[in-house]
């Protein structure tokens, strides 16, 4: 994003202590920049906006995160790493009774409340229409502009808190910064409470109309939220509330907004920043570079490919249990998940084999989303990479809107209309096979090959299916390994029979994923020293 810098603030205060009289505790601090003073620097507001993005940026408590939340705590993959005690943390989230010292939650927790959230409370508390702002080079920062920044920093705190509503559902609503001093007056909100402040801070950001909108969005901003991206975040919020036809109305304003489409080729979604992650496709992204001596791109390749040879620390392993959701012919089984053996060519032309034996990986399997070949990195590390994920992506908000007119008994034939377009790209037009590699397990035979009749006769959805089926595997298999399944399974009402049948599987029972699901699993537990530190105004959620 090159409007939404990378700033270091190096706010300095005190004094040098010089002499041995104690006259010195007596003078005013030396270099203080208080905050009306700092607002009136350069750029001063548009740094503190900048601070509301950078949490996503975040290698662990944010990225990762994503991942292993999102995915390993569900039938579609599992935590990986060197053995069995690599990362218990999420071992014990996954197999459905958390202690409330789980260090996992105790991150997420940490990382939105302090990293995130307040950040956008500060600039939501100075930052007002009539603050007085200067930009870079002395002008004045219009109105117009400020109200966009506000509208962004709305959304940012409600992405932000949406993330700890969906986990411990019952939580702080703190909208204002915090002082010491405050910290006896916090107490949680109840879920449905939650919900609607989100909504509140999202209506603020949409219905001040002052967001861009996505067709007018400079190449160079993109990252940057818009308010068709807006839009389909609150669709997603009244979704997890039981509220589709909310949902449906702004699905449907996105969609006729004409500003997105679908890619040809599924393959490029996750393989190319200029097709993929600047495509028609990115409603919503943070988008990543290595730029030598700068920055390096993100952890989740390093942490989430294979061991050994391939240079990974062996993180989110598919499962054969996703595996075994993809029919036949579907290219998009070979552009979501690696086998062991797999093999890619190095940039001396020796071969990358794939090797997942020897650590703790059930399925033998790693995601292929995370995975960027050698034309990708620059240095050959892991970490300097393009490689990025979307937070939004148009298929979602197809398949979200597809969704919302099942749950409202809505038009079938646009259900169906909007499944066979999402499976027509997938089957038709998306390569079949792994462009970048030299083997692939999963690459389709030619014999298995669906070509536009093949597809017309057999692989089309009907009006007369189960369209509500239709519509979550579409979601499973169109959307896996991109941390979106535990939050299906929750809104669906599924996660509990799910996860305690994929319990009693072998991978199940190796990895321990949803051993202990029970009604009582979620909302997962408060982290207790969170209810410590406020002297017990903050109580445990009741099933804990």
């Amino acid at each position: 994003m090159k409007s939404i810098k990378v700033y270091i603030m190096l706010l300095l205060s005190g004094a040098m202590l010089v002499g041995c009289s104690d006259d010195f505790l007596d003078r005013p601090p030396m270099g203080t920049l208080d905050e009306a003073t700092y607002l009136g620097t350069e750029d001063g507001g548009f740094k503190l906006l900048t601070r509301c993005y950078l949490p996503i940026l975040d290698h662990w408590t944010y990225q990762t995160m994503k991942f292993d939340i999102g995915d390993q705590l569900t039938d579609d993959t599992s935590k990986g790493g060197s053995d069995a005690g690599d990362r218990v943390v999420i071992t014990e989230v996954a197999r459905g009774n958390p202690l409330p010292t789980n260090g996992i939650l105790t991150d997420l927790w940490n990382h939105r409340y302090r990293d995130a959230i307040a950040h956008c409370n500060v600039f939501l508390h100075l930052v007002k229409p009539e603050t007085v702002l200067i930009h870079s080079g002395g002008a004045l920062v219009s109105e117009e502009l400020k109200n966009r920044w506000i509208a962004e920093a709305y959304f940012l705190r409600a992405f932000y808190y949406y993330d700890l509503a969906t986990i411990f559902g019952n939580i702080p609503v703190i909208d204002v910064p915090l002082n010491a001093m405050d910290k006896s007056t916090i107490t949680k909100s109840d879920k449905e409470a939650v919900i609607q402040f989100i909504l509140s801070d999202l209506e603020k950001a949409v219905g001040s109309n002052k967001l861009p909108g996505a067709s007018s969005l400079p190449a160079s901003e993109l990252g940057r939220v818009t308010q068709e991206a807006a839009l389909s975040f609150r669709a997603r919020v009244n979704m997890f509330a039981g509220n589709y036809q909310a949902a449906q109305t702004d699905l449907r304003t996105v969609i006729n907004s004409g500003a997105y489409d679908l890619i040809d080729n599924y393959e490029d979604l996750f393989n190319s920043a200029e097709k993929g992650y600047r495509s028609s496709e990115a409603v919503f992204i943070t988008l990543r570079s290595y730029i030598a001596g700068y920055t390096g791109g993100s952890v989740c390749p390093q942490m989430n490919v294979g061991r050994a040879g391939t240079g990974g620390w062996g993180g989110e392993c598919p499962t054969h249990d996703l595996v075994s959701e993809y029919e036949t012919g579907d290219p998009r089984l070979v552009h979501t998940i690696l086998s062991s053996g797999d093999i890619f060519v190095k940039p001396d032309g020796t071969d990358e084999v794939h090797d997942y034996s020897g650590y703790d990986n059930f399925p033998q399997q790693h995601s292929r989303k995370q995975y960027p070949d050698f034309s990708r990195r620059p240095t050959g590390s892991l970490m300097d990479t393009d490689w990025s994920f979307y937070h939004i992506r148009y298929a979602d908000v197809l398949l979200m809107y597809a969704e919302c007119l099942v749950e409202t008994n809505g038009d079938k034939q646009a259900v169906v209309d909007i499944l066979n377009r999402i499976r027509r790209r997938a089957f038709v037009t998306s390569s079949p096979i792994d462009s970048y590699a030299k083997f692939r397990k999963f690459n389709i035979p030619e014999d298995q090959r669906v070509t536009e009749a093949i597809f017309e006769s057999k692989y089309k959805v009907k009006i007369t299916d189960d369209l509500r089926a239709a519509v979550r595997h579409e979601r499973r298999v169109e959307l896996g390994g991109e941390g979106l399944r535990l939050y299906d399974l929750l809104r669906w009402g599924i996660f509990v029979q799910k996860m305690q049948a994929f319990g009693k599987t072998p991978e199940g029972i190796y990895s321990g994923n949803g051993r202990n699901v029970s009604e009582k699993t979620w909302p997962y537990p408060i982290p207790q020293n969170e209810i410590d530190y406020v002297g017990g105004s903050l109580s445990q959620n009741e099933n804990y």
